[in-house]
């Protein structure tokens, strides 16, 4: 059953049990109702604490709604009709092959019955291309040629003015451009391009635009900037004569409904070219890209959760705290009812129907809040997070909306059921007098039974643990074994020492610097809130059993001054009150754990930036790389034409070069392989560079002198890759113990280890690793060699050419890139300056983490709302005991003193274990894992703003109630009767 008739059916199953329960029991339905009318502010506070639970569920989910449909948006749009795409592709690289293959697979899928509507050639290549007229180029344009007549299925080109056209209408020098392109080239209609084509020698082919195009249908292919040609002009001009390189295959039905056959006709299409022994791979895009595009959506809904997740458990614990202070509440007029004769399932029947109503209304008004909550989340992420061309719409399914409802009503009413359940166990006599509940044998054989069980399980999820390698049970299973001898401990009278003890371990057992997860099978979302309640738990745990001695010790040592009264005052009701002070001081540790957390993050971010940027540069500050051309001729003699020595570090010198080639790669004696990308570097950047190693060789054999060599510096490995040509160095993606997350994809070598490259052809070469960076590289992964291994063993049309600057501090860094991609503009050279791109992704990343934080405030309110409520149930239980402090003495000013400092006890509580929580943990996953990529700090001025920012607003809530509280004159409070 799908997740929204599962809901659907729940809430028709509750609306039967509720007026099943009306219907045989109005009496008691009556009470409920009674009880919900007596004061209806404490109603809409109730009410409001409740939802935010529901509303941070619905929110999550609608976010992932929105994230899922603007990416599957941009597939149909950047895809169309095309479902599959036939290729001779090598590690991304297009290579050509005879048309007469497209017309067998065409003939095949046809005799197959195959459910197709179009199936197409296309050779498409791209290149740098000049506007002649509008003096403006781009490197990255891409040329189709296409075949009209077979274009059927995918629909025309729609020029701007609305008019149909084809490549069928072109004249032999026309071709057509689309939005993109004529925006790059700066191009109109009947303006002349120049089109530089070529791997080696170069081609240079000149068109007239005969017309835009708009960026619709296959003109959107990619989203890329495109010119249209005819298919046997294209092949003319670009010498691939009888020669396609792509052929796009269009299933039967519409843009979204075709994926429903890309089984099948990818099926086909692999018997057929497999048939026919040709050397064709099919892709499914549109099913692989639609997969990609929900699970996108997936993983923002289970982010949003997790993050949320401190938040709904706070709401838990709201929950629970006032439905146990409306029991207290209500205490003596419970007693009275089991006293006429209800029983306990009738008192507990009254608080769940009155637990419904609030369950149902706040989960109602949640589900409705997350839909704004998430259009906010979504309006910000349009706003912060690059998202390339995507175009950002916000969208909800009405399912989730659903699904967000039942979910907060059912998480709310089984909280409020286990709550009532307590509740209901009140002896009558004492309920009746108001008396509190002293312990008894009974109880004490109850907490036993109860630490027993819990301890049987905490061992339980050891040994699953243990046995089955999984965080899932390592995890959690010592602290609940210890948290259950805790408990029997305490049923024998020991509970301060017992559960101070089990939550000091607990503490250890999480912080301590050793890893339990399975990073390859356990779920890291579900352990990371394990760990987060775990630790917050422990932490209060540890509060709510030592602070009131502290405390008490403390006052006991103090001058006995006009604050002594106060203070003593204000300790001794939270101190009394322990499992209603333990629930506050959790909702604001939850919260502010998670926050602190990412405030860490930020700070390791911002702290590590800048040797971040010396790790991915390798001391280099510009990178440059042709992708449409395999080695610029006479490079360094035309730079030196054009540029002047006083740019570079070092001269000259601070210029270098690799081979780059996009090769597959497996270990020798292995079975998988994987893409990857073979630098070959030159001797300046092998003696100029500065990547360090994490591991490397002791020696190796130097293949001019036939001697063996010592290898002792890390100029001494790089100089290996000259010295002997089957070597090759790795960066960290390829190995290395501080991979945080694993990526099965990448290969896993260390030192010593022998692989082999080879490319289409089955070229190859086997290399040895002699050395492991100290990165995982962003710009420049794969495996680093000596540049004559690549250049002797691959083609030139095969590869391309990277090219490395190292810039003199005070260089125009943006001019020299301009001026560079201008001069070797012909040969489609490109840029990157690393600072920046790094600078621009770590921008991004602060501010993702920022909206996360603020989302995470949302959490806040509930512990704002907990102390409020906690507040006034406080004036209105001690009302009596106010008139009599008035009465002996106190000022206004001193009752308002006295609550003003209880408040700020639970809250210094709460934020100061939250945060020092947070501290901690971020230490730990630090040295655990990053302890030699980044550098660790704290955010002290950030983590001061959020300290201030809680404790205002926690002060602030509860204000109202205890400045009511000073002003109750000592003869109405002490007549006062409830």
């Amino acid at each position: 059953m799908a997740l929204p008739e599962a809901s659907a059916w729940a809430i028709v199953i509750g609306v039967v049990l509720v007026a099943v329960v009306i219907g045989f029991r109005p009496l008691l339905a009556r009470l409920a109702a009674r009880n919900i009318g007596r004061r209806k502010s404490r109603v809409l506070i109730v009410v409001a604490g409740l939802l935010v639970g529901t509303a941070i569920i619905s929110s999550s989910l609608v976010v992932g709604d929105t994230l899922s449909y603007i990416f599957l948006e941009d597939v149909y749009a950047r895809l169309d009709a095309i479902d599959e795409l036939v290729s001779n592709s090598f590690n991304g690289q297009l290579f050509s092959f005879a048309e007469t293959n497209f017309t067998e697979i065409g003939g095949d899928l046809a005799a197959n019955a195959t459910p197709i509507d179009g199936i197409a050639p296309a050779l498409l290549k791209v290149m740098p291309v000049r506007n002649v007229v509008g003096n403006k180029g781009n490197q990255q344009i891409t040329v189709m040629g296409l075949n009209a007549s077979h274009e059927g299925g995918f629909g025309p080109l729609t020029l701007l003015d609305g008019r149909t056209v084809d490549t069928d209408r072109l004249l032999p020098a026309e071709l057509y451009a689309n939005e993109r392109a004529a925006a790059d080239l700066n191009a109109t209609a009947g303006q002349d391009l120049t089109l530089f084509y070529g791997t080696t020698n170069q081609t240079i082919v000149h068109a007239t635009v005969a017309g835009i195009v708009r960026d619709a249908g296959k003109a959107a292919y990619e989203s890329r900037a495109i010119l249209f040609m005819d298919l046997r002009r294209a092949q003319a001009a670009f010498n691939e004569s009888g020669a396609i390189n792509l052929i796009r295959v269009s299933n039967r039905g519409g843009i979204a409904d075709g994926v429903a056959y890309s089984d099948r006709v990818t099926q086909d299409l692999r018997l057929s070219i497999a048939t026919r022994h040709l050397l064709l791979r099919v892709e499914a895009v549109k099913a692989d890209d639609t997969a990609q595009a929900v699970q996108i959506g997936r993983d923002a809904t289970d982010l949003f959760l997790v993050m949320g997740a401190f938040g709904i458990l706070a709401g838990v614990l709201l929950i629970v705290n006032i439905f146990v202070m409306l029991a207290e509440e209500r205490k003596p007029e419970l007693g009275v009812a089991r006293a006429v004769g209800f029983l306990r399932s009738d008192l507990l029947t009254t608080f769940a129907l009155e637990g419904t109503f609030y369950a149902v209304v706040a989960a109602a008004l949640g589900a409705l809040a997350g839909l704004g909550l998430g259009y906010i989340m979504v309006y910000f992420f349009d706003r912060l997070v690059p998202h390339g061309d995507v175009v950002v719409t916000f969208h909800f399914d009405p399912d989730s909306v659903l699904t967000a409802f039942v979910a907060g009503t059912a998480l709310t009413w089984i909280t409020i059921l286990l709550a009532s359940w307590r509740v209901s166990r009140l002896n009558i006599v004492r309920a009746i007098r108001d008396l509190p509940e002293p312990g008894t044998q009974e109880r004490s054989r109850d907490v036993l039974v109860a630490g027993i069980l819990v301890a049987l399980g905490g061992l339980g999820l050891t040994l699953w643990g243990f046995a089955l390698d999984t965080g899932m049970g390592k995890i959690p299973g010592p602290p609940v074994l210890a948290l259950g001898l805790g408990i029997v401990a305490a049923s024998r009278g020991w509970a301060r020492a017992a559960m101070t003890l089990a939550a000091a371990f607990n503490l250890a057992w999480i912080l301590l610097p050793f890893t339990l997860l399975n990073q390859a099978t356990d779920n890291v979302s579900i352990a990371f809130v394990m760990v987060g309640v775990i630790l917050v738990g422990s932490g209060i745990l540890i509060a709510v059993f030592n602070v009131s001695e502290a405390l008490r010790a403390l006052l006991r040592r103090a001058n006995r001054g006009a604050g002594r009264p106060v203070l003593k005052t204000a300790v001794s009701y939270p101190t009394d009150k322990r499992f209603r002070t333990g629930m506050t001081v959790a909702m604001f540790a939850l919260i502010l754990f998670m926050v602190t957390l990412i405030s860490m993050l930020q700070g390791l971010q911002a702290a590590s930036l800048d040797s971040f940027v010396q790790q991915q540069s390798g001391g280099y500050d510009v990178i440059a790389y042709t992708t449409s051309y395999g080695e610029i001729p006479n490079f360094r003699q035309r730079l030196q034409e054009n540029f002047s020595e006083s740019l570079f570090a070092g001269g000259w010198n601070g210029t270098s070069s690799a081979s780059v080639m996009p090769a597959k790669v497996q270990t020798v004696g292995g079975n998988r392989t994987y893409d990857y990308t073979l630098w070959g570097v030159d001797n300046f950047l092998i003696q100029s560079n500065q990547y360090g190693f994490t591991s490397y060789l002791p020696s190796y054999v130097n293949e001019s002198s036939g001697a063996r060599e010592t290898l002792a510096t890390r100029e001494q490995v790089w100089l290996s890759l000259r010295y002997n040509h089957t070597l090759a160095i790795v960066d960290r993606t390829a190995a290395g113990p501080n991979q945080f997350v694993p990526d099965e994809s990448r290969l896993r070598v260390v030192p010593g280890d022998r692989i082999r490259a080879f490319d289409a052809a089955g070229r190859t070469v086997n290399l040895t690793i002699v050395g492991v960076l100290e990165q995982a590289l962003q710009f420049t992964s794969g495996v680093f060699v000596d540049q004559s291994v690549v250049r002797g063993v691959f083609p030139a049309e095969e590869r391309y050419t990277a090219y490395f600057f190292q810039m003199l501090p005070g260089v125009d860094v943006p001019a020299f890139r301009a001026d560079l991609e201008r001069v070797f503009f012909v040969y489609g050279l490109q840029t990157i300056d690393i600072r920046e791109q790094i600078g621009q992704a770590f921008d991004a990343s602060q501010e993702v983490l920022t909206l996360m934080q603020a989302y995470l405030g949302i959490g806040l309110l509930v512990g704002i709302a907990g102390l409020a409520v906690i507040t006034l149930r406080a004036v209105v239980e001690r009302r009596t005991q106010i008139g009599a402090l008035r009465a002996i003495g106190f000022t206004r000013g001193m009752v308002l003193s006295t609550f003003l400092v209880e408040i700020a006890l639970i809250a210094v509580l709460g934020i100061g274990i939250g945060v020092a929580l947070g501290i901690v943990l971020a230490y730990k996953i630090y040295i655990v894992y990053f302890a030699d990529i980044v550098v660790f700090t704290v955010p002290w001025p950030n983590l001061a703003l959020i300290v201030g920012v809680a404790s205002v607003a926690a002060v602030a809530s509860a204000a109202q109630p205890a400045i009511r509280a000073s002003r109750i004159p000592p003869a109405e409070a002490l007549r006062y009767i409830e």
